[in-house]
């Protein structure tokens, strides 16, 4: 194990070789935190967004975040004074580019992904799903047919993720289909106890599981359902039902992917002082794949991949009444410790980690010669930049998007 780094309050830096962790912070005390990992130096620098913006802050309980067209977004459940229950940050310096105190009056974040193709952002809540232009920032209202009823703080609701061309997005009893480009629910695949979606091999997953409270009975039921590209239900994995799971609500549970291998690592519970791993193809099911060192464990599931180097980002706490946290790197296909920084004593409350570095890119010229790869999507350009399934009369920029991951970019004439 590697221990001990340097902690430095950062203001006028760059964050493009690192990782950034996003904090609840203490509830009712202070507002959401940033924090950043930097991979050259080996060094935690705290409170990163407030030094960067004079002071600004975060709304509270900072929980939900992504990245895409070079900016850092950040969703809060509360806003803390006028920070925001919606931020939108420079994801290299952090400048706040725009800030929403409040998502249609008291909307309560879930969730939050960028769907560049359609030029948009989108942010799950319990009320439903609200749609941004990725350019502006301005809001475009919420989703038609996405306006939620019933409980608050049902689990998994507003979880989401990209996919092809499209949305998708947890709700307690399936996983909504959105139309990006036209702003509307195209169905929702009707599957019970949905608490997560996530994507993993090029397939979308929703995860299942019927304990959201308390100790699991011998009737209760831990799967990971594949949603077909047609929206219809794909293959069923169940898996064992490791620990108790009510830390689903109202924080879902996401596996993360491992590099080179269909295979997923995640935390089966808060309090729990391992991580599980599964495996699609070999059908697997390793309990304790990574277990920590110490008194640490799980606070929720803080837990992400890098799938350019293959380690895993994982943070961990003592316990509520202490100030201990760790920001620890696993290799994935191992789950050797790689490296170990102990935070600075503070109620940080880990929700996410999110690698700073963008390689994404909204309507880049680019010529790619891709061969003899599965097509996943297309979409057309117009010469000022709109966006359709369907192509343009005139000059159009043609945008192929592939089954694993690449794109290719050519000029068209139509």
């Amino acid at each position: 194990m590697i221990a001990g780094a340097l902690f430095a309050l950062c203001s006028m830096a760059e964050y493009n070789n690192g990782y950034f962790i996003i904090n609840e912070g203490q509830y009712g005390s202070e507002p959401g935190l940033l924090n950043y990992y930097s991979s050259e130096n080996n060094e935690i620098s705290t409170k990163v967004y407030q030094g960067a913006n004079n002071g600004s802050t975060l709304g509270m309980t900072a929980e939900f975040g992504t990245m895409a067209d070079g900016k850092l977004f950040i969703c809060s459940k509360q806003n803390f004074g006028a920070g925001g229950r919606l931020v939108v940050a420079d994801a290299n310096t952090l400048e706040m580019l725009a800030n929403y105190v409040e998502i249609d009056g008291s909307a309560d974040t879930r969730g939050v992904e960028a769907v560049v193709e359609a030029n948009k952002f989108f942010v799950g809540t319990n009320q439903g799903v609200y749609a941004y232009d990725l350019t502006t920032l301005e809001p475009l209202g919420i989703v038609e047919g996405t306006a939620v009823e019933g409980s608050t703080y049902s689990p998994g609701m507003g979880d989401m993720v990209s996919h092809i061309g499209y949305l998708y997005v947890a709700t307690p009893n399936g996983v909504m289909v959105i139309d990006p480009i036209d702003n509307v629910l195209v169905t929702t695949v009707s599957i019970a106890n949905t608490v997560s979606v996530f994507e993993a091999d090029s397939k979308v997953y929703a995860a299942v599981n019927s304990c959201t409270w308390g100790t699991p009975s011998q009737n209760d039921t831990e799967q990971f359902v594949v949603i077909n590209d047609d929206f219809t239900v794909g293959e069923v994995y169940d898996v064992p039902m490791a620990s108790t799971n009510f830390w689903f609500t109202p924080k879902p549970c996401k596996p993360v992917q491992i590099k080179d291998e269909n295979a997923i690592v995640y935390s089966p519970g808060e309090g729990t002082k391992y991580l599980c791993k599964y495996n699609f193809t070999t059908g697997e099911f390793t309990e304790k794949f990574i277990e920590f060192e110490g008194r640490q464990q799980m606070y929720g599931h803080v837990i992400a991949s890098d799938l350019e180097n293959g380690d895993l980002l994982v943070c961990t706490f003592q316990s509520y009444s202490s100030t201990n946290y760790w920001f620890n790197i696993y290799d994935g296909k191992t789950g050797e410790l790689k490296n170990s920084l102990k935070m600075p004593a503070h109620y940080w409350f880990p929700s996410q980690i999110i690698k700073a570095k963008d390689s994404s890119s909204p309507t880049g010229i680019e010529n790619v010669t891709v061969n003899e790869k599965e097509v996943a999507a297309v979409m057309y350009y117009n010469v000022i930049g709109q966006m359709s399934r369907n192509p343009f009369d005139g000059i159009n920029i043609v945008q192929t998007r592939y089954t694993d991951g690449s794109t290719s970019t050519q000029k068209v004439m139509f």
